[in-house]
């Protein structure tokens, strides 16, 4: 068995794109040896239907390469390879020149920021290709993609060939790296899932960022499910790790292959979060068509393809609702296409549903655009009043903790909790701080610590309701006592007493069905600790008694109630849920607790839930 790589040499993703029958796969065969168009289909055709992949290999360099379909029809299917390419290799033909998939690709590869190198194919039908080299230098240049180069090719003219590939492994290229967190977060896209023999599921694409190793523990994000990495394969090799911009196969664990499709994206648990919702800037090219408010459009990211209603705003923002939820990030470009063909694109500014005025969206959208930051931070933490979570800034802003907690701090007027990575605005702070002492205002009797706080109120961290307390605390109106607060005046002896004294006759009150203790405690506002404290107390004395996990009945009236059972008993010769409940309409979980506390008494006998009296 092999073993596995463990060094990584460069590894470079190039794409080969252009109109159809430009000479896309006969340059790929030419450069590696391997004939893109495998399927009987595409022999037939003459084309490439689906996504081809192979390799080009020098000491200390590997060149991936993706041959991708130039027919209009499978325009998806080339957007699908493009959005992790290192770089294009944009092939007209030298007879042909520009045609309409060659100004779709460009455009693709111009609004993925994907730089490209021109290769006129063909030059062996036609020499003279002056104005044709000038034709897409000044087109690239009207869409704003960047050239490294062009190169005039024939594959019946070896030395041509040898030129472009010695340029391509030798050429200081540079990763399309995206230039903020998302380079450290592992994503790749499914393309492809099928069943290996004596191998299992195997999953392919291209890392879109970070780095996926063996014995990983990822996630597939739809589904929620984790997997586990078995082995990793590259071109044919099983290798140790790999890469931003890597094709890789992943033999997985704990998956089933009907479970997985195409469009799936694999990340790591509790990093990103899915949404109907996005809210971007759009990206219009040179002469595209107005779109419309309302019109329905399609959406595609790595090889995830959906539809969506644009909402225009105030240009050049608009809304994306999508027809299923997308795990995206901020920075990321959605293609859009409307009826088949390409539109444009989308700059991802907002990937968070945020329920935001109009106003202030647009003042959010314009401070992402600019990547200022401390602004956008300033902007959310005045619209969510309970607090604004940091927690996601890698996915809603690309921003690793340590950054986004840095750029929090500088927020005028707000309060960081750094241990629970929250923002609140001091109007949080004043809000409970005046929540609490109407507790205790009400209740002088109730008896709060930090952890009841946050408990009662979900959005309050335990740093903003300590920042509470002692507000309290400085207006003499609590004091800390042994972890708890009390109001000025009262002896937490008396507070405890108190206590058992309102427990038990909640407890009482509640008959046959008593509320379950941590209801009680959030009605007589009391922390949790000292509530089950003086419960137990109150079991020690035999005033009540526990029959299961959060069910505990005064004494008489689980008297009332066994001799109710007893009765029964007698009556019928038998016991079980169903006859106990046309005597004693409770609910389940209270009928099982009282049965299975009767067996406790050790006077029955239990056979599959009925019981009967023991001779």
């Amino acid at each position: 068995m092999k073993t596995p790589s463990q060094t990584k040499e460069e590894y470079f993703l190039l794409g080969t794109c252009g109109h159809v029958d430009h000479g896309k796969s006969a340059l790929i065969k030419a450069l590696s040896g391997f004939d893109g168009d495998t399927s009987v289909h595409e022999k037939e055709r003459g084309m490439t239907i689906d996504l081809s992949f192979c390799r080009v290999q020098s000491p200390g360099r590997t060149l991936g390469f993706v041959d991708v379909p130039g027919h209009q029809s499978l325009i998806s299917t080339m957007i699908s390879g493009s959005f992790a390419l290192d770089m294009a290799l944009l092939v007209v033909d030298a007879y042909e020149g520009i045609k309409e998939q060659t100004l779709e690709h460009i455009l693709i590869c111009a609004l993925l920021q994907i730089p490209c190198l021109v290769v006129l194919s063909k030059v062996d039908r036609c020499t003279h290709t002056q104005n044709l080299e000038h034709n897409v230098m000044h087109t690239l240049q009207d869409y704003k993609a960047a050239c490294i180069g062009l190169f005039k090719c024939s594959i019946y003219d070896p030395s041509s060939i040898e030129a472009l590939k010695q340029f391509l492994l030798q050429h200081p290229f540079s990763k399309r790296t995206p230039k903020n967190a998302l380079k450290d977060l592992f994503r790749l896209y499914i393309d492809r899932v099928f069943m290996v023999q004596g191998r299992g599921v195997v999953v392919s694409g291209t890392v879109l960022g970070g780095q996926v190793k063996t014995h990983d523990h990822l996630s597939v994000l739809p589904l929620q499910k984790g997997v586990r990495v078995k082995t990793l394969h590259q071109h044919g090799q099983e290798v140790a790790q790999a890469g931003m911009h890597e094709r890789v196969a992943l033999h997985l664990g704990g998956v089933k292959a009907q479970e997985l499709k195409t469009g799936m994206l694999l990340s790591h648990k509790g990093v990103l979060r899915a949404f109907h919702t996005l809210d971007v800037k759009l990206l219009a090219p040179p002469d595209a068509p107005a779109l419309k408010h309302n019109q329905v459009i399609s959406v595609q990211l790595g090889t995830l393809r959906a539809q969506a209603k644009l909402l225009l705003l105030d240009s050049p923002f608009a809304t994306l609702l999508i027809d299923q939820k997308l795990f995206a990030c901020y920075g990321e470009c959605v293609i859009l296409s409307c009826q088949g063909r390409v539109w444009g694109g989308a700059l991802i500014l907002n990937p968070i549903a945020d329920p935001l005025k109009k106003s202030l969206k647009h003042a959010l959208l314009h401070a992402l655009e600019a990547q200022d930051f401390p602004q956008a931070f300033a902007i959310l933490c005045q619209a969510h009043q309970k607090g604004f979570g940091l927690l996601c800034s890698v996915q809603r802003f690309g921003l690793n903790h340590t950054l986004a907690l840095e750029i929090a701090k500088q927020v005028p007027h707000a309060i960081v909790d750094a241990q629970e990575m929250v923002i609140y605005p001091v109007s949080a702070l004043s809000s409970l701080v005046q929540s609490i002492k109407s507790i205790y205002m009400h209740n002088p009797h109730a008896l709060l610590s930090v952890k009841g706080i946050c408990a009662k109120y979900s959005h309050v961290s335990a740093h903003l309701a300590t920042l509470a307390f002692v507000e309290l605390e400085k207006q003499d109106f609590l004091r800390q006592e042994h972890g708890l607060w009390l109001r000025q005046g009262v002896k937490l002896e008396q507070l405890q007493d108190n206590l058992k004294t309102q427990l038990y006759n909640a407890i009482q009150h509640g008959g046959f069905t008593p509320q379950a203790p941590y209801n009680l405690y959030a009605v007589l506002d009391v922390d949790r600790q000292a509530g089950d404290n003086a419960l137990k107390a109150l079991c020690r004395a035999q005033k009540v008694v526990r029959l299961c996990h959060n069910v505990f009945v005064e004494k008489k009236t689980l008297e009332r109630a066994i001799t109710l059972m007893q009765t029964l008993l007698k009556q019928y010769g038998y016991l079980d849920i169903a006859l106990l409940k046309t005597h004693w309409p409770l609910s389940r979980k209270f009928l099982i607790a009282y049965l299975e506390y009767l067996d406790t008494l050790g006077g029955t006998t239990n056979s599959h839930g009925k019981r009967q009296a023991k001779p």
